[in-house]
């Protein structure tokens, strides 16, 4: 994946659902070689209230990292979540309009197809963690969350 030119601090996100209640116990995102500095991952309700946040560690050059939150975050069925992260130098990894005919389905997690609960993906600049609330041309930003049971 090829990161973005942009080199302003920024929060990206993806919108998630579940058909059944479970717990997220972490953030992972793709990261390319020039998306450097501090990573904070966070994961917030579709109203902005923060639930969790870690920073990454131990980052590799490139590739997916992972970050664990130091305790499981129990979510909801058919409750809307943000999981985004902080990149403090820009150079996110940044697909346009991907979520405009569908999300992304993987068993009972959903990343939602653009205009379901708002936009999705999701960003704002900042330059501190802060809640993503625009979307931009259905852009998927390459976030993920680690989803388990209850």
């Amino acid at each position: 994946l090829a990161a973005d030119g942009d080199i302003r601090s920024i929060e990206v996100g993806v919108k998630v659902r579940s058909d059944v209640n479970g717990s997220i116990t972490g953030i992972r995102y793709y990261k390319s070689s020039t998306n450097t500095g501090t990573h904070v991952a966070s994961l917030w309700k579709a109203d902005g209230t923060l639930l969790a946040q870690a920073t990454f560690t131990s980052e590799t050059n490139s590739g997916w990292q992972q970050v664990n939150f130091a305790a499981p975050v129990p979510i909801t069925a058919e409750t809307t979540y943000v999981a985004s992260y902080h990149a403090t130098n820009g150079h996110y990894a940044g697909d346009t309009f991907y979520f405009t005919n569908a999300g992304v389905d993987t068993g009972s997690l959903h990343a939602l197809k653009d205009g379901v609960d708002g936009p999705n993906g999701v960003y704002i600049y900042s330059a501190t963690s802060k809640f993503p609330t625009y979307g931009f041309r259905a852009s998927n930003y390459w976030v993920d969350v680690v989803f388990g049971p209850p």
